[in-house]
């Protein structure tokens, strides 16, 4: 039996639901996390280095958009109806490893135990990169517009979109499971690259595109999913995966004041590099 914590964040901004993620990391002691959170505003989130001139950042900022930046990689994505998983580990855990991707696919084990519960059929799969698809070059840096490769979905779209980083030994995995389409407004926030045929028919082709390459939860469901129902789930399923035993945790302290200060140095980076508002 492994012990774990538990941390259920609720509602939060993006500024705060970053600083958090990065300072459970950085203060990890030995005991394995899951903390599950959502998003209120809605953000757009983008990796690490990726470059904020790709976004309108004036619509953001008039529509209430957040955008931050993750202390993880991989690319942009629109944070609204969905449930935000992060696990943090280190040597110790039976998840871990010193590479990358036997980390990624115990914890995505975890999680489709989680969905197998709620009778949502779902796999690991890759699918080629199809060619010739309006609107693909401009979409190169968002995630739900790539390709599935070694992740989890359904049919060969994309339902959860996660990246890892190292905090020397320890581990941070975050990342989406999508309850419903929300994420993809994401179009309406990027600059258009090829404006051939107009803006507007350039969101529709890219809009099209990204519904070809993802699937949401209560688009396959058999029954209608919150956030409650799929917090639930990955709390059971995670437990009967890998034998964990949890505590119901808070951030501590430490990692309070911390995320406190990551805050706004998240806040911070992001305006540094050209948001408004």
């Amino acid at each position: 039996m492994e012990h774990w914590r538990f941390i259920d964040s609720g509602l939060a901004d993006g500024f705060s639901n970053m600083a958090e993620d990065a300072a459970l990391a950085r203060c990890w002691q030995g005991k394995p996390v899951l903390r599950l959170y959502g998003w209120r505003p809605p953000a757009i989130s983008l990796g690490f280095h990726q470059r904020l001139e790709d976004l309108d950042l004036e619509r953001c900022s008039r529509d209430n958009i957040d955008v931050v930046y993750r202390p993880t990689g991989g690319r942009a994505v629109l944070h609204d109806d969905e449930v935000t998983y992060a696990v943090i580990l280190g040597p110790g855990s039976r998840l871990y490893d010193d590479r990358v991707m036997p980390v990624y696919e115990r914890i995505s084990a975890g999680i489709m135990a989680a969905l197998a519960l709620l009778r949502i059929p779902l796999a690991f799969e890759r699918a080629p990169a199809r060619k010739g698809t309006g609107g693909k070059n401009a979409l190169s840096s968002l995630c739900f517009a790539s390709s599935i490769q070694h992740e989890i979905g359904h049919g060969g779209k994309k339902m959860i979109g996660s990246a890892q980083r190292r905090f020397g030994a320890t581990v941070l995995q975050h990342g989406s499971i999508l309850l419903g389409g929300a994420h993809l407004r994401l179009v309406d926030y990027i600059k258009p690259q090829d404006q051939g045929g107009g803006e507007g028919e350039w969101r529709g082709r890219a809009r099209r595109f990204m519904q070809e390459k993802t699937v949401a939860l209560n688009e396959i469901s058999p029954q209608p999913l919150d956030y409650t129902a799929v917090a639930a789930a990955l709390r059971q399923g995670f437990a009967e995966r890998w034998g964990i035993a949890w505590s119901d945790s808070e951030l501590t302290s430490e990692e309070k004041n911390l995320a406190t200060e990551l805050r706004g140095e998240f806040r911070d980076k992001t305006t540094a590099r050209g948001q408004i508002g």
